[in-house]
Parts: structure tokens; C-alpha cells; sequence
């Protein structure tokens, strides 16, 4: 079992250093792009994105999950051509929609010249469906590097170029045509490692594409519709904080959710991705394994990463924003820290959902999905209604703090851990976490001094990790023995 861990580490880690490399730098550069764009510009790109982000997910009706599920990779194959089929359909569909829009769609989603930028939604629509689908057969094949090095290109070439298109025109054309740049590039580079399962395809037929759309019929039944409400969810505040505060309101938060969800979104996906090739197989009996322990494990794990990062923008995120971006975005620090309880939940909930399609649980998930997204478009309601955005903002984060704790003890009672076994993991990583960060929150206290602050945020971090990594000697081995193979890799 130890072995199989150690395994899963190093395909996680495999993900998660070329994801690193690609958001590090992208970090780097998103104080350039918030001095070029303003919020406005934010706000505008931030819908049309939240749009094409529910049209992709739809896009797959869910098929790409059960890439990962049939023993025989001649059955898997003829599921990613039915999702290739499905995401072209569907982007051809939305380009046509397009064109017969009302007049009037800009006053719909309140946004004045949005109508302007709809036209690059089916490119996106498509280019992203087919980065999913590329990604889960990657996954079946264990071929984790190719993945880290796609994502590398899509982050990092996608900021690029929105950097270099604004010596061209400053609008939010220029960011999507970086978004778009950086998804070509993503797609290119895992097809170029798909050329070898070519032999694959001559194994495709539409009876059997036919046979296999039946046989996981409640992906499209169920967990389409749960992946919508759920890629909803999030970008509620997207509509509705343009409908009551303007897009100025959005841009600040589209930069707050980035920011913190995007180191997040690349842990969370690495090891979801692996987690879920890793379930599949052991329910499959292709590997031993033990199905609580890996998820306990995996659990243990995410808590102990995500925890102390999550500390410490509670305590300076106002700060950081400010000092990174400019103080024309300081706000965006503030609904960080309101933000940060749901969203650290949302990260320790990502990777172990699959457990819904193992155990093949989707219809509990759409219920869950569909009440969750009545609850975000209620809570935001009544904020918008009655406060300003950080009113909204923070009824919208307590509705799923709570909502989101209890899909996380669900799925662990599904493994056979009780809220007792996964409450002690949390309550101990968050102690010794609160303990390492006190003397910031002293300096946070008596000075308003940024670089006094970073240091100690320098001095802190290591000792909270090297803390935690002693209690997991397995864990810091296999960690240790990653970033030797890199160094060497590096020297070579």
C-alpha cells in the first residue's frame, strides 16, 4: 500500500511542478496585466468567460469522466470520439445561437457592449472541451507530464499574449484572445503525445460509441447537469454582482477568486486527476488497494497543503492585493478574505467528489448541486438586496461553507470515514497552522509595514511545513526524492 502512495505522490507531484512553474509565473504577470486593464475590462471578459465556462462543461455532457472507467482502453477510446463529436456539436450550436440573439442581450445581462464579445464563445467552447477530454485520456495512459507540460502552455502563453495584444488594442478582446492563444497551444501539446494511440482508433465504431453512450447514460443524466450547476455555482457573482454593483464590482471579484483559486484549482486538480485513476483502478481490481485509506490519505493531504496558505491571506490578503497589484485594487483583498473559508472547501471537496461517480452516486450529486446553486442565487439575492457587495459576498460564502462541509462528510462516510476521523485532521493541521502564524498576526498588529510581513512569512512557511512533513515520513520521501530528479533534471 505504502508503494501505491508513493506512487500517486509522484504522479501528483508530476502535475502539480509543471502547473507550479506555469501559475508561479503567471502570478508573475497578472500585476502587469491589472496595470494594463481595468476592472471594467475584468468584469466584461470575466462574463464571457463565466458563459463559455458552463457551454464547455455542457459541451462533454459529462462523457469525459467515464474515459477512465472501462477496463479496455478499445472501449475508452470510443468514448473520447464521443466527446469530440459532442463538444464539436456543441460549439457549432452555440455559434449558430449567437447569431439569433435579441437586440437587446446587453440590457439582459447588464453589461453594455457585451454582444461584442459573444462571437469568440464557441472558439473557446471548443478548444476547452477538447483540452477536458485530451486531459482524462492523458490520465488513463499515466502520461501525468504531458499534462503539467499542456498547462504550463495554457497559463502561461494565454498571459503572454494578453500582455503583447494590448500594445494592440486595451479592451477585453485582448484577454480573451488570450485565453484563446493559450488553449491552441494546451491542445497542440497533448496532441502531439496522443499520435501514439493512433493504432487505437481503428478499434472505433459507431455501434460500439452507441453501446458505451447507454451504458453511462447517468453522466449525461446526472452529473452533466451537476457539473453545470456546480461550474454555475461559482460564477453566480459574476451576473449578479454586475445586475446590483456594476462590472467594476466584478472585476474586483474576478481577480479575488483568480488569485486564491488559482494556486488552489492547481493542487486540487492534480491530485483529482490522479485520485480518480488511482479509485478507478482499485475498484476495478486492476491494482491493490484499500479505498479508505487512500482517501484518508488524500484527504490528510490536501488539508496539510491548503491549510496554512489559507491562514496566512486571512491575515494579509488586504495587504498582498494591495502591494501586488496596486492600490486601485485593494478591494479585491478585502473579498478575499471573505472568499477564503468556502473556497479552501471547495479545494478539500474537488479532488474526492469523483467518489460520486464510483460509487455511482450521481443522482445524489445533481440533488446536492442543484440545491447548492438555488442557495448561491438566493444568498446573493438577498445581499444584493439589502447590503453593498461585501454584505452579498459574505452571505454567498457562508451558504457554501455549509453546504460544502457537508458534501465533504458524505463523501468520506462513503469510504468509511466518520466526521470524528476527518473533524480531528482538520482541527490539527489548523492548530499547528494558527500556532507557526502567531507572530505574524502580532506584526500584522503593531505595524502596517508590508515588508516586515513578508519576511515573516518567509521565516514562517518552512516551519510550518517542515512541522507537518515530519509527521508524514512517507510523504516528505517521496518529496524529497521529486525534487532530486528535478535538480538533476535541471543540471542535465
Amino acid at each position: 500500500m505504502e508503494k501505491g502512495m508513493s506512487n500517486f505522490i509522484t504522479n501528483v507531484l508530476k502535475i502539480v511542478s509543471g502547473s507550479v512553474v506555469a501559475q508561479a509565473l503567471g502570478m508573475f504577470l497578472i500585476p502587469i496585466i491589472t496595470r494594463i486593464y481595468s476592472p471594467n475590462d475584468f468584469g466584461v471578459f470575466q462574463l464571457i468567460l463565466s458563459i463559455s465556462g458552463i457551454l464547455a462543461i455542457f459541451s462533454t455532457f459529462s462523457y469525459q469522466f467515464s474515459i477512465m472507467l472501462p477496463k479496455e482502453d478499445e472501449d475508452s477510446v470510443n468514448v473520447v470520439v464521443l466527446c469530440i463529436i459532442l463538444v464539436t456539436l456543441i460549439s457549432l450550436l452555440t455559434g449558430i445561437a449567437i447569431l439569433f440573439l435579441p437586440k437587446n442581450i446587453d440590457d439582459i445581462l447588464s453589461v453594455a457592449g457585451a454582444s461584442r464579445y459573444l462571437i469568440y464563445l464557441p472558439i473557446i467552447v471548443l478548444l476547452n472541451g477538447f483540452f477536458f477530454v485530451q486531459n482524462y485520456w492523458l490520465s488513463r495512459r499515466v502520461r501525468f507530464g504531458t499534462i503539467a507540460g499542456a498547462r504550463v502552455s495554457n497559463t502561461l502563453l494565454g498571459k503572454v499574449f494578453q500582455i503583447g495584444l494590448a500594445e494592440w488594442i486595451v479592451s477585453p478582446v485582448s484577454l480573451l484572445l488570450g485565453v484563446i492563444a493559450g488553449y491552441v497551444f494546451a491542445d497542440l501539446f497533448m496532441l502531439k503525445s496522443i499520435k501514439d494511440d493512433i493504432g487505437i482508433l481503428k478499434k472505433v465504431s459507431l455501434v460500439r460509441i452507441k453501446e458505451l453512450a447507454i451504458q453511462y447514460k447517468n453522466f449525461p443524466l446526472f452529473s452533466s447537469w451537476s457539473m453545470i450547476a456546480n461550474t454555475i455555482s461559482p460564477q453566480v457573482p459574476t451576473f449578479l454582482l454586475a445586475l446590483f454593483y456594476g462590472t467594476t464590482v466584478v472585476g474586483h471579484y474576478s481577480l479575488a477568486y483568480q488569485v486564491v483559486n488559482m494556486p488552489m484549482t492547481i493542487v486540487g486538480n492534480a491530485i483529482g486527476q490522479v485520485f480518480f485513476q488511482k479509485v478507478s483502478e482499485v475498484k476495478n481490481g486492476n491494482v491493490d488497494g484499500d479505498m479508505k485509506i487512500v482517501v484518508e490519505e488524500v484527504y490528510k493531504k490536501l488539508i496539510l497543503i491548503g491549510i496554512f496558505p489559507m491562514i496566512l491571506l486571512m491575515i494579509i490578503g488586504e495587504q498582498v492585493f494591495t502591494f501586488a497589484f496596486g492600490e486601485s485594487w485593494s478591494v479585491s483583498g478585502t473579498y478575499v478574505r471573505i472568499l477564503l473559508p468556502w473556497i479552501f472547501l471547495v479545494f478539500l471537496s474537488s479532488p474526492i467528489s469523483t467518489l460520486y461517480n464510483i460509487y455511482d452516486k450521481q443522482s445524489v450529486w445533481l440533488t446536492f448541486s442543484i440545491i447548492l446553486l438555488i442557495s448561491r442565487v438566493t444568498a446573493l439575492f438577498i445581499g444584493g438586496t439589502y447590503g453593498d457587495p461585501e454584505f452579498a459576498l459574505g452571505f454567498f460564502s457562508l451558504t457554501g461553507v455549509a453546504f460544502w462541509l457537508w458534501n465533504n462528510a458524505y463523501l468520506l462516510n462513503l469510504v468509511g470515514i466518520d466526521k470524528k476521523e476527518s473533524f480531528v485532521i482538520l482541527v490539527r493541521y489548523m492548530t499547528i497552522g494558527l500556532i507557526v502564524a502567531a507572530p505574524l498576526i502580532l506584526v500584522e498588529t503593531f505595524t502596517s509595514n508590508f515588508y516586515i510581513m513578508l519576511l515573516m512569512v518567509t521565516i514562517i512557511t518552512p516551519i510550518y511545513y517542515g512541522v507537518t512533513f515530519n509527521e508524514d515520513p512517507m510523504f516528505r520521501k517521496v518529496v524529497l526524492s521529486f525534487l532530486v530528479s528535478v535538480n538533476k533534471k535541471v543540471r542535465e
